[in-house]
């Protein structure tokens, strides 16, 4: 439970290494693959941040 509270912030703060397993000689080698693109998406929001990144979803965003 601790590594995947601290990936998931890890991820969408982009802070790097978390705890447990996620230190700063780990890695995310032992998540699964479901896991990691959960991740992937996380950081993605983390990066464009969430407002911008519902903006894209809209169709008011596309229909301009």
């Amino acid at each position: 439970m601790l590594e995947a509270a601290s990936a998931s912030l890890a991820t969408i703060g982009n802070i790097g290494p978390g705890f447990g397993f996620l230190g700063p000689f780990g890695s995310y080698l032992e998540f699964p693959a479901t896991s990691k693109l959960l991740l992937i998406l996380l950081m993605w929001f983390g990066r464009l941040e969430i407002i911008p990144v519902f903006v894209i979803f809209t169709g008011a965003f596309w229909n301009e």
